[in-house]
């Protein structure tokens, strides 16, 4: 029996289903939530975001309103019909955003 990966997140990250707006290199994409925490996100993209791209994700966080944050995506693969699963970790958020990430995962 093999032991699995260990979780190299440094936050709990909480399920979050909604829209929300990925501004790429290449232009803005509407994207789907998959969950959230203080320290990244996974998201949902019709089509791929390549690992490494620095973008800026525009969302409406439940009890903390409209958030933008800056990101890299660190991984990216494919869900099937549902599109691309992108993981990304939050650049040097604001403490205001952080507060409203943490308040949210809380």
């Amino acid at each position: 029996m093999t032991t699995p990966p260990p979780n190299r997140r440094l936050y709990a990250r909480k399920v979050l289903r909604a829209t929300a707006s990925v501004q790429l290199p290449s232009g803005p994409r509407d994207v789907r939530t998959w969950d959230v925490g203080v320290d990244g996100m996974s998201l949902v993209s019709p089509k791929p975001i390549a690992p490494g791209t620095r973008c800026t994700v525009t969302l409406d966080l439940p009890g903390g309103g409209p958030v933008s944050v800056a990101g890299k995506t660190v991984y990216c693969s494919l869900m099937g019909a549902e599109g691309f699963k992108v993981g990304l970790v939050f650049v040097n958020p604001d403490p205001q955003t952080e507060d409203a990430f943490r308040a949210f995962v809380a």
